[in-house]
């Protein structure tokens, strides 16, 4: 489907949902099924249809005009009720005072962008007149509009990747080892070195914890220079 052609084709799919809808509400007052659909089919002229073009284009006193004339006819049709109380209720209070910009894109229709923002195609002209335009069918790209609501946080970073070396237990094992060697052979230093290196292969692991902490604590005893003598 051409970017273009997407809203016709979303306000006709959003239409005859809630007209099969207001269908089923009828039949279960006035009879079967198959009556409620004969009725439809031979309705007035004026239709919902009819008033989105009219809106589309701006000519919003002949489309009010229309949505008078089908709920006349059909009371429970819910599409043409939500489409006049866009022409007659200030948009704010339909859409809320929040809101934040975006910049319409090549292709993109106002029915589009309510069928994406506020989930409801049918929105199209309280979001026109949210923005202050008369004709829908007038936006282009480039146009800078208010959406209401809150923008969706930007997706979070990646988490950055450790400079260190990879998780390595087994590794931190066999260093743990050398390191317990090395200090009971009394080459502290070198034991402190291995253990350090151990707990960045492993960082989790309570024994090289403690291992390196008592060789830190016998290396600055080790260091510390004798008083007196």
């Amino acid at each position: 489907m051409r970017p273009g052609a997407r809203g016709p084709a979303l306000l006709a799919l959003a239409l005859a949902g809630l007209a099969l809808a207001g269908c089923a509400q009828t039949s279960k007052v006035a009879g079967p099924p198959a009556s409620g659909l004969k009725v439809a089919a031979s309705g007035p002229r004026a239709s919902a249809s009819h008033a989105i073009e009219l809106l589309n284009t701006g000519q919003r006193d002949a489309a009010r005009g229309e949505l008078v004339a089908v709920l006349a006819a059909q009371p429970r049709n819910a599409g043409a009720r939500r489409l006049l109380d866009q022409i007659d209720k200030d948009p704010v209070v339909l859409l809320g005072a929040r809101s934040y910009p975006y910049r319409v894109k090549a292709g993109e229709s106002l029915s589009a962008l309510s069928e994406r923002f506020l989930g409801d195609p049918l929105l199209f002209y309280a979001l026109a007149r949210y923005n202050g335009i008369e004709a829908p069918n007038a936006m282009g790209a480039g146009q800078l509009l208010r959406i209401p609501g809150t923008a969706k946080a930007a997706a979070a970073s990646p988490p950055v990747a450790p400079t260190g070396p990879p998780r390595n237990v087994q590794r931190a094992s066999r260093l743990r080892g050398m390191a317990l060697d090395h200090m009971s052979d009394g080459s502290i230093d070198r034991a402190v070195t291995l253990l350090k290196q151990a707990q960045r292969l492993d960082p989790g692991n309570a024994l090289i914890q403690r291992d390196l902490a008592r060789a830190t604590r016998i290396q600055g005893a080790v260091r510390k220079p004798a008083v007196g003598g």
